[in-house]
């Protein structure tokens, strides 16, 4: 019997699950490796992981640092 994953003592509100799960437009990512760049331009709720090369890539935080 496979055991139950025990998580951490406090809950998530809401608000808080809201807020993690939820894909925001104009939020950009690069390729580390080739220098591409993504932008979300249609938002929702889920899990976005973009990729390229074979790897993840990486959430833009200044678009100005980029080179």
């Amino acid at each position: 019997m496979a055991e139950e994953a025990e998580f951490p003592g406090s809950e998530w509100s809401v608000d808080e699950w809201t807020e993690e799960w939820t894909i925001h437009v104009g939020k950009a990512y690069h390729c580390t490796m080739c220098g591409t760049m993504v932008m979300v331009t249609k938002g929702g709720i889920g899990v976005m992981e973009p990729g390229c090369c074979g790897k993840p890539m990486v959430l833009v935080e200044k678009p100005d640092e980029i080179r």
